[in-house]
C-alpha cells in the first residue's frame, strides 16, 4: 500500500477510482435495488429501508452524474420518472452479487463487525422481507438475511 494522495492513486489504481465513485453506502444500495429493473423514485424510497428522500435524491443525482444510472421521463401528466442502470451500472451487477454473498457468509445475521449481535426489531433482509427468526431461511437454502436465491442477473436495456 502507498500513502499517495487519493487523486494520484486513482490515476493508476482502478480499485481506488471505483471505490471513490461508489464511496457512499447508499450508492451501492440504490444500484442493488435497480438490478431487478427500472424503478420510480417513490418505489425506491419505499423499498430501501432507512433512506430518506433527500439522501435518495442526492444519491440518484450522483449516480446519474457518474453515468451509472439514467433518469427517464415516463409521463408528463402526471409527471413520472423512472431510474434504470446504464451499461456501466449493469456491469456492477456481478460485483454486488459477490458483495452480497460475501456479506451473507462473513457478516451473517448474528455477527456485527464489532462482535456484537444487532437487534432485529423491525429489520428487513436485502430483499425487504422481515427478519423474525434466528435463521429462518436456512431450511430453504438461505438465511434470515435474504431469501437464499440470487437476484436476477439479466441485463435490462
Amino acid at each position: 500500500m502507498t500513502t499517495a494522495p487519493v487523486e494520484e492513486q486513482e490515476r493508476w489504481c482502478p480499485v481506488a477510482a471505483a471505490t471513490r465513485m461508489l464511496a457512499s453506502v447508499w450508492a451501492i444500495v440504490v444500484i442493488y435495488y435497480l438490478m431487478d429493473g427500472p424503478k420510480g423514485f417513490n418505489e425506491l424510497l419505499r423499498a430501501i429501508p432507512g433512506v430518506n428522500s433527500k439522501t435518495l435524491s442526492r444519491t440518484l443525482k450522483h449516480l446519474q452524474a457518474k453515468g451509472i444510472v439514467v433518469r427517464e421521463v415516463v409521463s408528463l401528466q402526471p409527471f413520472s420518472v423512472r431510474y434504470r442502470l446504464t451499461e456501466m451500472g449493469q456491469d456492477l451487477m456481478p460485483v454486488l452479487e459477490a458483495l452480497r454473498e460475501w456479506g451473507m457468509r462473513w457478516m451473517g445475521p448474528d455477527a456485527a463487525p464489532d462482535g456484537t449481535v444487532p437487534s432485529r426489531a423491525g429489520a428487513k433482509s436485502c430483499e425487504g422481507t422481515p427478519i423474525t427468526g434466528k435463521d429462518e431461511g436456512a431450511e430453504r437454502g438461505g438465511s434470515a438475511w435474504g431469501s437464499g436465491t440470487k437476484r436476477s442477473s439479466r441485463r435490462s436495456s
